[in-house]
């Protein structure tokens, strides 16, 4: 039987670590943070809350570590980690794990998305980093992480936007929703003035989407309805500018493997 090249899944191997993993005590100065974090921004607020927890109660949540030639390197639990050495702790539960990187950043990115809720950049940079570094294509990473494969597409397509739209996003001023209506205006003029708008007036997304449509110049009734069939058979976002009889399509992707797919389905 040819074997999956993608094992098993995230949150199967996430709770056979967790199950059939026996914790022991280690000391913190041997211990490192994994500089593939998933997650770039921490709650402060949150992590001390949780030192206060363990500073009454102990950590009852053992971390996840791996092996390094000094020490260890956390694999997941890193908010509990940092929690732990607020409140004071020499000494924290640890489960240790022979893993690779690649199954070492899998597990990361499955306890982050379980547990401590990624906002949207951090997980669309990780889905990124999964398709650059281990060769995931679209329809991998989906069925890895239980999601549609438009899901990781749509995600990957945030990080097109500008850097200052990035980081109000990250900070929590725009929503995931907000940023994929602003994504489909064409110059970052205007995406500029809409931005604003939103943080003036904190318009909702249904009443962006309805201000941008009304702002956007009238399209064919033909282009509108080969847009939709195009967009739905190819599952990727598609514009078409219609003159008379004439005119051009435009087909976006986002990587490779993205280009490959589409070029399948063009060519049949």
């Amino acid at each position: 039987m040819k074997k999956d090249p993608l094992g098993r899944g995230l949150s199967a191997i996430l709770k056979d670590i967790e199950d059939k993993g026996s914790a022991r005590l280690i000391a913190v100065d041997q211990i490192t943070p994994n500089p593939a974090q998933p997650r770039v921004r921490m709650d402060e607020k949150g992590i001390g809350e949780l030192a206060a927890s363990i500073g009454e109660k102990g950590l009852l949540q053992p971390i996840i570590l791996k092996r390094r030639d000094v020490g260890y390197e956390i694999i997941a639990g890193e908010r509990r980690y940092r929690a732990a050495l607020m409140a004071g702790l020499k000494e924290i539960p640890a489960m240790v794990r022979d893993v690779d990187d690649r199954e070492a950043l899998e597990i990361a990115l499955t306890e982050n998305l379980q547990r401590e809720d990624l906002n949207p950049l951090e997980i669309a940079a990780v889905y990124e980093k999964f398709i650059e570094e281990f060769a995931y294509t679209h329809e991998e990473l989906a069925k890895k992480m239980g999601v549609d494969r438009s899901s990781v597409t749509n995600s990957l397509r945030l990080l097109k936007l500008p850097q200052w739209i990035l980081d109000l996003l990250s900070e929590g001023k725009l929503t995931q929703g907000h940023a994929r209506v602003i994504l489909s205006l064409k110059s970052e003029k205007e995406q500029k003035r809409f931005v604003e708008k939103v943080l003036r007036e904190g318009t909702s997304v249904r009443e962006l989407e309805r201000q941008v449509k009304k702002n956007a110049p009238p399209k064919h009734p033909d282009a509108v309805y080969f847009e939709e069939a195009l967009v739905k058979a190819l599952q990727t976002k598609v514009n078409i500018t219609l003159r008379k009889n004439r005119g051009k399509i435009i087909v976006e992707f986002y990587s490779r493997e993205d280009l490959e797919r589409l070029t399948e389905l063009i060519t049949g």
